[in-house]
């Protein structure tokens, strides 16, 4: 049963929607494109996660994808958690390429037809550390604690897998993606004793959905980038911004495209790089529009949630847009 189902998360939105406004020549552009192919990477790791387990039996595991839990003050992120009524299994996944080499304290990465190594933490250690705070965080909220294993799955299928000799928790908990069910049948038929009973199984799912806090971040903060640097429509043909609004269309002046509805993007980009909310008068700079009127006209045919009245009025960002 998929409790928490795969999303994209907010950061990789944000991201998508900044790196598609930024000017390719501004000095943060190269910074945000990297982060955005390592979040896009991850993503299609986990989607690769995902496809096994929805290939399990639907009543035996309380599935958790990209479940996000305070501890004290901070929070942890765990890619995929199975939870059943006698153990729990945490699943962390990678979608590295090259030849990987695991070692005690770290990764190393050797891409295909390069003589330079990429040193990363041993994602076995960043499991075992979710596993303890996960254990930490049953205790304090008063649920039994389940024995709890953990993996870490390994997505791309062109990477070479090397295990240090010795190094027997790798070679038990290195898994590739195509091997994940039967890791997850031998860690079932490993655990048969019942910790607790379907009522509280359900507690658990329902306590966990509950403390579960997607990461927001103020994106535009954390590049140093002020929100006049990204504003107007996007033309949908050639990427150029801004497009030109006139007679109830917006008009490209590089590739002379029109088209009636390509500011809804760019509204959707609003939500998500500056606020959930917006205003006429924000509209009408972030659009680049002639007047008051045409932002009236165009939040008209949105339908959009909305409180206040006549100039006071704010316009919200719905669950689902665009």
């Amino acid at each position: 049963m998929f409790e928490l189902e795969l999303t994209k998360s907010s950061n990789l939105e944000k991201h998508e929607a900044l790196a598609g406004r930024l000017d390719k020549n501004h000095p943060k552009f190269p910074e945000v494109e990297g982060n955005l192919k390592k979040l896009t990477a991850g993503y299609r790791g986990e989607k690769t996660v995902d496809y096994f387990l929805h290939s399990l039996p639907t009543k035996k595991h309380h599935i958790f994808q990209g479940l996000r839990l305070p501890i004290g003050k901070n929070f942890f992120q765990i890619d995929s958690l199975l939870t059943s009524t006698k153990s729990g299994l945490l699943i962390e996944s990678k979608n590295y390429a090259g030849t990987l080499l695991f070692e005690k304290n770290q990764l190393t990465r050797t891409l295909n037809g390069s003589n330079e190594n990429e040193i990363f933490q041993n994602p076995l250690i960043q499991a075992n550390n979710h596993k303890i705070l996960l254990k930490y965080f049953f205790e304090k909220n008063k649920i039994p604690v389940i024995p709890i294993e953990h993996l870490v799955c390994i997505t791309n299928t062109s990477s070479n897998i090397m295990i240090s000799p010795g190094y027997t928790e790798a070679e038990k908990r290195v898994t590739r993606a195509e091997n994940l069910l039967h890791k997850i049948e031998q860690n079932d038929k490993f655990y048969t004793k019942e910790v607790f009973d379907e009522k509280t199984a359900g507690k658990l799912s329902k306590l966990l959905k509950n403390k579960h806090t997607p990461l927001i971040p103020n994106i535009l903060q954390k590049y140093g980038i002020h929100k006049s640097e990204i504003t107007g429509v996007k033309c949908p043909r050639c990427s150029v911004i801004p497009m030109l609004y006139k007679g109830g269309y917006w008009e490209c002046l590089s590739c002379q495209m029109r088209a009636r509805d390509p500011f809804i993007k760019a509204i959707n980009d609003f939500f998500l790089l500056i606020k959930p909310t917006i205003t006429n008068h924000e509209l009408v700079e972030f659009l680049h529009l002639p007047s008051a009127r045409a932002a009236t006209y165009l939040f008209s045919t949105l339908n959009l949630p909305y409180t206040g009245t006549n100039k006071g009025r704010v316009y919200h960002q719905p669950k689902l847009f665009p």
